[in-house]
C-alpha cells in the first residue's frame, strides 16, 4: 500500500463530511475521526493508530475500533501520541466510566491486552515495518503533534492542528525526500483572530508561511476545513493561489499515490479533479446510447492527451469485439457514435480451432480483464498489430504508445475494450504512465457502468414492449373477429399524434418527443388488456344464440321434428294434405326468419320482436312432453335489438375497462410513462360525462385520450371482421362520428382534423376494403 487514503478530512461533521483520519498502511492510520465509516469491516486490520491531539474530532471512533471487532482481533491495538495526550485518553476515555478500560482487558484466547497506550516523544522515530514515523511539534493544545512520515526514501508531512509553525518548513526545507504537505486551514481569512486564538490556520496565515518554504517541488494538500465556511475558504484558498502547489483540497475517499521517485499529486489536482467529475456526470447523464459511446472515446482521450482511439463492444454472442467509435485527431478520422457509420471487421475472440486469440491486444485484455501498456507497438512481439500498421501504411500515421483497458461491468464481466493510442505532450508522442492507467480504469468503470445502465433500461423497455405486445396479440387471438384490431388502433393513433405534432394551425402549440409517441404507443396496445379475462363466447359471439356453440342448430332440430310429426299427421290421415303443406310452409318461414334474425344487425322492428314472442309460444312434443318451441333465454337473446349482445353480455364487456383500469393501476410506469393509464383506460370515455369505467367530464379527457378514443371507434366501426356486420363504408363512418360529435360525445375539432388530413386516405387505403373507399 503506497499512498495515503483520506478516511475523513473535514475540521467538522456535517452531511457527508466526516472528520479527520489518514490510512497510510493497511494497519496503520493517523487519527481517528473516521474510520468505521469509511473502511467498514476493513477496520479491524488497523493494529496502530497515531494521534495528533485529544481534542474530540481526532479521537472520535478509538473506542469503537477496539470494541466492535474485539472477537476478531488477534493483535492488540496500539495508540501512539504524546505523553499530555495518553492521559487524556486514560483520564477521560478508556476510565471504565466513559468507556471500558481495554487496556485492563485480554485479548480472547491471548494474554496479552487488547489495548495498548503507547507514549511517544518528539522527534523520535517509530518505525513499523517500512514505515518510519516521527512527530514532530505543532502548535495547538498541549500534547498536540504532526507527523513525518517515510517509506522507501519518500516522505510526506502531516501537519495535525495546527497554527503558524515553523517547524514544518525546516522539515521540509532540510529534508528532500518531503514531497508532500498535508496541512490543515481551518477557517477563512476574515477569522484570522479567531484563528490565532483556537490556534488554527486560515489561507492568509498559510500564505505568509509559505514564503518560508524554499522548495518548489512540493504538493500541498488541505485538509480540516470548518463545513459551514467552505465556499469561504475556497474563495480565500484561490485568491492566495494556494492551489498552485500542484495540491487539491482533499475530500473523504481521496487517495494520494507516492511511487518511487514521484508523487502523483496531479491525481487529486483541483482542476484535473473537476474534469473527472464532469467526465462521469456525462457518462451519468448521457441517455443517447450512440453518443455515450462516443463520449466514452472523446472523454477519456482528451484527458490522458491521446491523439487517437478505439472503443469496442463485445458481440451479445460473445464471439467478437466490434467496433463502436474511432477516431484520429491528426488524421482527422471521426467514426461510429454519431459520425460516420463504422463498418470495419470485428475482432475475433475465438480462432478458426476454438481456441482463445491471444495475439490480438484488444482480445488479451477482454480475456484476462487487465490494462495493457505499450510504449511502442512495433517494438513488441508479443502481440500482432497486423491491422495496426496497415492502417499506418495506408495513411502515413505512426501508431507508438497504446493503452488498452477493459470496459468491466457490476458482475465482473467484460462489455468492452477502450483502446488509447499515441499520448501527446509538448507536441511529441510518449508512453501513458501510471497516473494515466489509474484515472482510466476508474472512468472505465464509469463507463461500463453507464453502458450497462443503458443497455438494462433499454433490454427492460423492450421486455415491457414485447411483453405488453404478447399479451395484446393473446388478446386479439382469443378472437377471430378482433384480430388486430389493436395494432391498428396502435396505428391509427400514432399516425394521428405525428399529424398533430406538424400541424401549425388548431394544434400548432402541441409538440410530442419520441417519449411521447412510444407512450401513446404503449397505451395502445395495453388499451384491451381487460380482455383478457372475458369469456371467449362473448367476445367471440357472432350471433345472438352463441354461447359455446351456436344454439340456432337446436332450434332447427326442433322445427325438423315437428315437421316430422306433421308429416305422422298427414300419413295418419289426421290432418288434410292442404294443412299438412300450409304447416311446413309456417314452419319453414319461421325458422328461416329466426335465422335471419339470429345474425344480428344495426336495428331490430317491435314487429319482429312481438314475431318472435309469439313463435314461441308455439311448442312441440318430445317423449310425450310438450316444450315451447324457443326457450325463455333464446327468446330474450333472439330479441337483441343490436349486435348479437345481450345487456349482461355488454356488461361483460363494458367491464374490460374497469378491469383494465385495475390492471394498469398496479404497474409502476416510469416518469416517461406516466400518462399510459389514463390514455389506455379512457378509451371509451365521453366528453359529455355519459362513457365508462370512470364517467369523465370534458376537462378530465386530456388529447391524447382523445387520440385514442377516436382510433379505437375509427378502427371498430371499418373493421370488416365483425359477424354482426358488414365492415361500414367510410362516409358512413363519418357521418356516425359526426354524430357522436354533435351529442358531445367525440372532440369535433379532432374529428374533423382526422377526415381532412393525408393520413386518414393512408389509413384507409392500406388497411380498409376497396368498397369501403367511398370518401
Amino acid at each position: 500500500m503506497n499512498f495515503i487514503k483520506i478516511l475523513g478530512a473535514s475540521g467538522s461533521k456535517a452531511k457527508n463530511q466526516n472528520t479527520t483520519s489518514f490510512q497510510i498502511f493497511k494497519d496503520i492510520i493517523i487519527d481517528a475521526g473516521n474510520v468505521l465509516n469509511s473502511l467498514g469491516n476493513e477496520a479491524k486490520d488497523i493494529n496502530h493508530i497515531f494521534l495528533t491531539h485529544s481534542h474530540a474530532d481526532h479521537i472520535t471512533d478509538l473506542p469503537f475500533i477496539i470494541e466492535t471487532f474485539f472477537e476478531e482481533r488477534k493483535t492488540p491495538l496500539t495508540i501512539y501520541a504524546l505523553e499530555e495526550t495518553i492521559e487524556v485518553l486514560k483520564t477521560y476515555s478508556f476510565n471504565n466510566v466513559i468507556w471500558p478500560d481495554f487496556t485492563k482487558i485480554k485479548l480472547l484466547n491471548s494474554d496479552e491486552n487488547s489495548l495498548v497506550l503507547k507514549k511517544i516523544k518528539l522527534n523520535e522515530n517509530i518505525n513499523i515495518g517500512e514505515y518510519q514515523i516521527k512527530p514532530i511539534e505543532a502548535n495547538h493544545i498541549a500534547g498536540s503533534c504532526g507527523f513525518v512520515i517515510t517509506k522507501n526514501h519518500q516522505s510526506f508531512i502531516i501537519s495535525g492542528d495546527t497554527y503558524t509553525n515553523p517547524i514544518i518548513w525546516e522539515e521540509i526545507n532540510n529534508n528532500k525526500t518531503i514531497k508532500c504537505l498535508i496541512i490543515e486551514c481551518s477557517f477563512p481569512d476574515k477569522f484570522d483572530e479567531l484563528a490565532r486564538v483556537s490556534k488554527h490556520l486560515t489561507p492568509n496565515l498559510i500564505a505568509k508561511e509559505l514564503k518560508n518554504l524554499k522548495r518548489k517541488d512540493i504538493s500541498i494538500f488541505f485538509y480540516h476545513l470548518k463545513p459551514n465556511y467552505e465556499k469561504e475558504l475556497l474563495k480565500d484558498i484561490k485568491k492566495h493561489k494556494l492551489l498552485n502547489y500542484k495540491g487539491k483540497i482533499l475530500k473523504e475517499g481521496d487517495v494520494i499515490h507516492i511511487d518511487t521517485g514521484n508523487i502523483e499529486n496531479t491525481l487529486l489536482s483541483e482542476s484535473k479533479f473537476e474534469e473527472i467529475m464532469k467526465i462521469n456526470l456525462a457518462f451519468s447523464s448521457e441517455h443517447n446510447k450512440e453518443k455515450l459511446l462516443e463520449n466514452i472515446l472523446t472523454l477519456t482521450r482528451k484527458l490522458t492527451n491521446a491523439d487517437a482511439g478505439t472503443l469496442y463492444i463485445k458481440s451479445k454472442d460473445e464471439k467478437t469485439l466490434q467496433f463502436k467509435v474511432v477516431q484520429n485527431d491528426s488524421l482527422n478520422i471521426f467514426m461510429g457514435g454519431t459520425k460516420e457509420k463504422l463498418n470495419w471487421n470485428d475482432l475475433p475472440i475465438f480462432l478458426e480451432d476454438g481456441s482463445l486469440n491471444n495475439k490480438m491486444v484488444a482480445v488479451v485484455c477482454a480475456n484476462e480483464k487487465r490494462i495493457i501498456n505499450i510504449s511502442d507497438v512495433y517494438k513488441t512481439t508479443k502481440y500482432k498489430f497486423e491491422g495496426t500498421k496497415q492502417f499506418d501504411k495506408k495513411t502515413s500515421y505512426r501508431s507508438k504508445s497504446m493503452l488498452v483497458i477493459p470496459l468491466i461491468n457490476h458482475e465482473n464481466e467484460v462489455i468492452g475494450v477502450l483502446q488509447l493510442i499515441n499520448k501527446i505532450k509538448n507536441q511529441e508522442i510518449v508512453s501513458f504512465d501510471k497516473f494515466d492507467e489509474k484515472v482510466i480504469i476508474s472512468l472505465a468503470s464509469q463507463a461500463a457502468m453507464a453502458l450497462t445502465n443503458m443497455y438494462l433500461i433499454n433490454s427492460l423497455e423492450d421486455f415491457i414492449n414485447a411483453f405488453v405486445a404478447t399479451i395484446a396479440k393473446a388478446i386479439d387471438a382469443k378472437s377471430p373477429y378482433t384480430k388486430d384490431h389493436i395494432a391498428k388502433v396502435e396505428k391509427i393513433a400514432l399516425l394521428l399524434a405525428k399529424a398533430i405534432n406538424d400541424d401549425e394551425t388548431i394544434y400548432k402549440d402541441v409538440k410530442y418527443t419520441q417519449n411521447d409517441y412510444k407512450q401513446i404507443a404503449l397505451a395502445a396496445w395495453m388499451h384491451d388488456i381487460g380482455k383478457i379475462s372475458m369469456p371467449e363466447h362473448v367476445i367471440d359471439k357472432a350471433t345472438k344464440l352463441e354461447k359455446i356453440f351456436d344454439r340456432i342448430h337446436l332450434v332447427e332440430q326442433r322445427f325438423e321434428l315437428i315437421k316430422k310429426d306433421k308429416e305422422i299427421e298427414y300419413l295418419k290421415q289426421l290432418i288434410s294434405k292442404d294443412e299438412f303443406e300450409n304447416s311446413i310452409k309456417q314452419l319453414n318461414e319461421n325458422i328461416e326468419f329466426i335465422k335471419k334474425t339470429n345474425l344480428g344487425g344495426e336495428f331490430m322492428l317491435d314487429e319482429d320482436i312481438e314475431k318472435l314472442e309469439n313463435i314461441s309460444k308455439q311448442t312441440y312434443v318430445k317423449n310425450g312432453e310438450s316444450f315451447p318451441l324457443l326457450t325463455q333465454d333464446e327468446l330474450y337473446n333472439l330479441s337483441i335489438k343490436k349486435g348479437t349482445l345481450t345487456k349482461e353480455e355488454i356488461d361483460i364487456i363494458k367491464n374490460h375497462a374497469q378491469l383494465s383500469l385495475d390492471m394498469i393501476s398496479e404497474l409502476p410506469f416510469p416518469k416517461k410513462y406516466k400518462d399510459v393509464l389514463n390514455i389506455a383506460c379512457n378509451h371509451h370515455e365521453k366528453l359529455n360525462g355519459l362513457g365508462y369505467p370512470r364517467g369523465l367530464s370534458d376537462s378530465q379527457i386530456s388529447l391524447e385520450d382523445r387520440i385514442m378514443i377516436l382510433a379505437d371507434i375509427f378502427e371498430a366501426l371499418t373493421a370488416s371482421t365483425r359477424p354482426y356486420k358488414e365492415a361500414m363504408k367510410l362516409s358512413t363512418v363519418e357521418n356516425i362520428l359526426t354524430t357522436m360529435t354533435k351529442r358531445g360525445e367525440l372532440d369535433k375539432n379532432l374529428v374533423d382534423f382526422f377526415f381532412n388530413h393525408d393520413i386518414f386516405k393512408e389509413y384507409s387505403k392500406e388497411e380498409l376494403k376497396d368498397y369501403q373507399l367511398d370518401l
